[in-house]
């Protein structure tokens, strides 16, 4: 699926729009659900920023032209504001006013707001007395007794000072995600709310989300959950044995993994620095004439994750005369070796966390896109290459912001 969606990029050949592309909200207004699709920020929206977005409305509310008015026509809209409102306010009360005015209909809402907490922590507050006042709206009106409402994040905070610390890190891995349910739920589906708190403690990812959701729609029971699938609805209790190559986490996005420090004197760690370096220069190469050729600054983390000697060595358990025995007869070597590197680039100051992954046999280096952080902010450093390809404005440092002291 994943694949499928990544085809319809921005430069990517033979891209087209997602009109055809087998959302949930397809799936709810099947079942005679009302959907909407409202994202606050039409310049970062999801579904059009890398991709090519809808030729038609996917969603019966649909706030993209509406936004996209705004941005273009009310001149006196800052950051926060649309005339007299807080942007934040606009927004749920559009979600509100859904409820009132369809108060009877089944309804998937699904709604995105960014401004507020792309870039700062502390904004966020602005939106509390909101957010509180729209759940007193839904619990008043006596809404809550029949709607799943989650509030959630698609990261945390990952720009800037803090996200080059290890909370920083974990917060662009763990997103926030909370669920308020009618209270007589639990009373009819007690396995499945049961399941639901011991998964707080168990890895998840937001496709166990999707799981959860298609069981609004045909519930198949609570039970225990099948780690070969990527994703496990969260009415069914995960296995605490599930690990993020079964979840089909990559190394880069894992929170479980042990890495170990590695000095850069290492000869290998300094070969995986170059070869991410050169990944990175790659991207831009065919635009030379516009992006400045990036080299290290210096590194600020250097880690390495492999087999550990006694996994390597593990073969099977057996339990003869009751005794617990473990055979560690295995000869098994490591294939594939993973370092994590953080780094700054001159010119521009760009900081980048990187998971390479290197090939033993073949004595050469992997790295994707999607293994690539840029953890701090571009700004406009990549603007000369906007209407170009913007798909590596992360990459690129205009060489008109050079200096001669650069």
């Amino acid at each position: 699926m994943l694949s499928y969606i990544s085809s319809r990029r921005r430069k990517h050949k033979g891209a087209t729009t997602l009109d055809k592309f087998p959302f949930f909200w397809h799936d709810v207004r099947k079942k005679g659900y009302l959907t909407s699709w409202c994202n606050a920020a039409p310049h970062s929206a999801p579904f059009n920023w890398r991709m090519l977005g809808f030729d038609e409305a996917p969603t019966d509310f649909y706030t993209r032209p509406y936004y996209m008015a705004v941005k273009k026509e009310v001149k006196s809209r800052n950051a926060y504001c649309i005339g007299s409102r807080t942007q934040s306010r606009v927004w749920l009360d559009y979600f509100r006013d859904i409820f009132i005015m369809y108060p009877k209909q089944r309804k998937f809402l699904y709604h995105f707001i960014t401004d507020l907490s792309h870039d700062d922590n502390n904004l966020m507050t602005m939106m509390d007395a909101d957010i509180k006042n729209l759940v007193k709206f839904l619990n008043d009106g006596n809404y809550l007794n029949n709607t799943l409402f989650i509030l959630m994040g698609d990261h945390g905070a990952r720009y800037a000072n803090f996200r080059s610390t290890y909370s920083g890190k974990m917060e662009e891995r763990l997103p926030y995600f909370g669920f308020l349910f009618p209270p007589w739920f639990e009373q009819k589906y007690p396995q499945a709310i049961k399941n639901l708190r011991t998964n707080t403690q168990r890895l998840t990812t937001p496709f166990d989300l999707y799981e959860t959701f298609k069981d609004f729609l045909h519930f198949d029971g609570s039970g225990v959950g099948d780690v070969n699938k990527r994703g496990i609805s969260l009415f069914k209790e995960i296995p605490l044995s599930r690990t993020c190559k079964d979840a089909d986490i990559a190394p880069h996005w894992c929170a479980c993994l042990d890495w170990k420090d590695v000095s850069m004197e290492d000869p290998q760690a300094k070969q995986a620095l170059q070869a991410a370096l050169e990944t990175i220069n790659g991207y831009t190469a065919p635009y030379r004439d516009d992006c400045a050729l990036l080299s290290i600054a210096n590194v600020t983390m250097s880690s390495k994750l492999e087999a550990s000697k006694d996994f390597l060595k593990f073969k099977a358990t057996d339990d003869e005369g009751g005794i617990y025995k473990i055979d560690m007869s295995n000869n098994n070597k490591n294939e594939m070796v993973l370092y994590q590197l953080t780094f700054f680039t001159s010119p521009g100051g760009g900081n980048f966390e990187v998971t390479i992954t290197y090939n033993v046999n073949t004595k050469k280096f992997i790295l994707s896109e999607k293994e690539i952080s840029r953890i701090n902010k571009y700004g406009n450093d990549p603007a000369c290459i906007f209407e170009k390809n913007k798909q590596i404005r992360a990459y690129c440092y205009c060489k008109n912001n050079l200096t001669p002291d650069t």
